[in-house]
Formats: C-alpha cells, sequence, structure tokens
C-alpha cells in the first residue's frame, strides 16, 4: 500500500476557552485547553489530530511513500485512523472513496485554501425560521448592545472644506428603476407568474446574447452581466412553484439554446417543501413563485485560473453582477425579487446532482408578485415599493 498527501489538508491549533477542571483541581496554571484540527477540501468535518500524527504526516514525502514504512515508526493504528479519516490517503480499495475525491478536486485546479472553504461554508440542514423561533429575531438594538455600534455608514478621508461637489446628476428612467429596486420578504403565495416572463428573466439575466468560437471547441458567451475572464460559471436552475403553463418541479436553463430541462416533476407540496430546505428555512424567500439555484461549474474559471488565488473570488462577484440583473428584470416586471447566501448547500447538491468540486452551489435568488401587506419588514427608504 502506498501513502501519500491530500491536495490541501489545513492544520490549526484552537484553544478552548474553558479552563479545564483538573488543572483547577490540582493548583496547575489556569490555561485554556487546545487541540490540533485537519480540515481538507475533501472531507467536510473537522478532525482532531495530536502533534504525533502531525509528525506522521510530515515524515511523507511530496512522491509519496510504502504503508510499512509509517507503519513501523508511528504504529498501524495511529496509520490507519488517519487514513480511515481521510488525513492521509492510500492506493487501497479501502480509501477509494478519499482518494477519488481529492483526485477530483486536483483536477479541477483549486486553489487550496479556497477548496477549503468552499467545502466547509456548506450548510445543511439548517433552518434560519426555527431558529428564529427558539432564539428570537436579531434586533439592532440587540445587535448594538452586543456588539457596539456599527462603522460608520459612510467615511470621509479630507475634511469637508477640501472636497469637490460634483454636479447634481440627471434623472432618467433608469434612475427610476434603480429607485424602485428592494429586496422583498413579503411574496403573494397565491399569484403567478407568466411563462412569457419567467423567459424574459432568465434569458436577460442568465441567457447567450452571442458566442464566438475563438478557437475549435473553445467558445466564448457575451451576456448581459460581467464574469471574471469573461467565463460565464453560473449557471440557473429553476424550482417553479407557480408559473402558468408550466408544471411544478426542478429545470435546468440551457442558455444557449434558451430552453428549460426538465429534471425532476414535483407536485406543488414537494416544490413547497424544497424551496423551504433550499433557503434555509427562510419562509419570506421560499415563497417566491420561482427560485433560482446560481450553480457554478469551477473548472470553467479554473481552467484560465489555475490554483488562482482569485478565481473563488471571482465567481462569487459573478453571481452578485447576475442577481442585481435579475433584481432590475423583475423590478420592471412590476415583481419583487431576493437574494440570499444563507443556502442548504448539501441540499442544493442532492437536490440538483452536484458534486460540490467540479459544480456547485453559490447562492439562490427569486422573484414574484409583492403580497398586498407585509407581515415581514422590509428596507424600502425611498417608498417606491409598488404593492
Amino acid at each position: 500500500m502506498h501513502l501519500r498527501r491530500p491536495a490541501h489538508l489545513r492544520f490549526e491549533y484552537r484553544e478552548s476557552p474553558e479552563i479545564s477542571l483538573a488543572s483547577l483541581v490540582s493548583g496547575a496554571p489556569g490555561l485554556p485547553e487546545g487541540r490540533w484540527l485537519a480540515t481538507a477540501a475533501h472531507f467536510d468535518d473537522e478532525i482532531e489530530v495530536d502533534l504525533q500524527d502531525l509528525a506522521l504526516f510530515a515524515a511523507i514525502p511530496e512522491q509519496g511513500i510504502a504503508a510499512s514504512e509509517i507503519a513501523a515508526q508511528f504504529g498501524v493504528d495511529r496509520l490507519q485512523r488517519l487514513l480511515t479519516s481521510g488525513v492521509l490517503l492510500s492506493d487501497a480499495d479501502e480509501h477509494g472513496a478519499h482518494a477519488a475525491t481529492d483526485e477530483a478536486v486536483r483536477a479541477a485546479n483549486w486553489w487550496g485554501p479556497s477548496a477549503i472553504v468552499q467545502r466547509l461554508s456548506r450548510w445543511d440542514g439548517i433552518d434560519v425560521g426555527e431558529i428564529e423561533a427558539a432564539e428570537g429575531k436579531r434586533r439592532i438594538s440587540g445587535m448594538i448592545e452586543t456588539n457596539g455600534l456599527p462603522p460608520a455608514e459612510a467615511i470621509s478621508l479630507r475634511l469637508h472644506s477640501e472636497q469637490l461637489p460634483l454636479p447634481q446628476p440627471s434623472q432618467t428612467g433608469f434612475d427610476e428603476l434603480l429607485g424602485a429596486r428592494s429586496t422583498c420578504r413579503n411574496f403573494d403565495v397565491s399569484a403567478q407568474v407568466s411563462l412569457a416572463e419567467l423567459s424574459q428573466v432568465l434569458h436577460r439575466v442568465f441567457g447567450a446574447q452571442a458566442s464566438h468560437e475563438l478557437a475549435p471547441g473553445a467558445t466564448m458567451l457575451k451576456k448581459n452581466s460581467p464574469s471574471g475572464g469573461g467565463l460565464h460559471p453560473i449557471g440557473a436552475f429553476v424550482l417553479a412553484q407557480r408559473v402558468d403553463a408550466l408544471a411544478p418541479g426542478l429545470y435546468h436553463y440551457q442558455c444557449v439554446g434558451h430552453a428549460l430541462e426538465p429534471l425532476r416533476e414535483m407536485s406543488a407540496a414537494q416544490v413547497a417543501d424544497a424551496a423551504h430546505e433550499l433557503v434555509a428555512g427562510q419562509s419570506w424567500f421560499a415563497n417566491a413563485p420561482v427560485l433560482v439555484l446560481m450553480a457554478a461549474r469551477f473548472p470553467r474559471t479554473f481552467w484560465k485560473y489555475r490554483n488562482h488565488a482569485k478565481a473563488w473570488k471571482v465567481i462569487q462577484l459573478d453571481a452578485g453582477h447576475l442577481s442585481q440583473t435579475l433584481y432590475l428584470s423583475a423590478t420592471e416586471l412590476g415583481y419583487g425579487a431576493f437574494i440570499t447566501g444563507a443556502i442548504n448547500d448539501h441540499f442544493a447538491e442532492r437536490l440538483c446532482s452536484l458534486d460540490g468540486i467540479t459544480h456547485g452551489a453559490i447562492a439562490v435568488s427569486g422573484f414574484g408578485k409583492r403580497a398586498a401587506d407585509g407581515a415581514n419588514v422590509e428596507f424600502d427608504p425611498l417608498g417606491k415599493v409598488a404593492r
């Protein structure tokens, strides 16, 4: 059996704030207890390790080493524990799952720290609504009491007398549209979106407006939002709850052919449950007639920016650009819209058959008619939201 290191592995020494009871009883100095934790891009959990484990890991050269040599130095039990957890990899069939996942990470050309953040920041089974019901909503007054005042809303780097006033900007219809854009937290649960409206929003936000083949097999797309390297890795999975002339279910938007690909036929109740789970129990978003999961094909960007420190960051920026285009498209139709990163990523992966390494969830957006009344507080200081 041959051993090797994972592609991306991180060790952290984390101190516990508690003082150990044994230290208090013995009269020894009350130092906080600590432990070493391993995190990686190919497994989900934090794995507790010790100093001997770190020494074992350091003894494995880049090209790998025979398991018998490490077992002789550090013991079979220790080696087996690290192999089972995935902290170490081998070519044995019993450790094949960890090795295969690690190989997928390598092949996708992830930059190590980003790969670990992407892996560990995914949620599963989180219900924000239940948490708020148990612990109460986070109020501004409570946050100020706990955290103090937030940083100032704006900064000045020069004295007021040194500032150069700009001419008053002219107002156009675009300014009206921008002013009416506001996050919706109250959707009309009886209203539908027409298929034509869904088509218009999807084409404006995610659709290819043009394409150009730079070389045989290397095609670039022109879309209405910018993308890092012009690569547009983010696609749309549509969870349709209430769309006229479209059966409830899960669809993939084919951005070049401008078509919906049916993936899962679902009942209205099943779609509602999936929407609730997808947005982590945020019922104020789950009620939207249309929810769109933005999912990134990471190798599309990493093909150009291989193992690059900025590559994962620009994919997140892409999602922001897309959400603003969706907001404005929905606002023009008289609809409200939202975007949230507080999603159950693991559920999204199961729902849409994503592996989380080459194809992973980024955020969820949605739109639809606003409810006539606002049970949930919305931020509309301009007072331009139409109901």
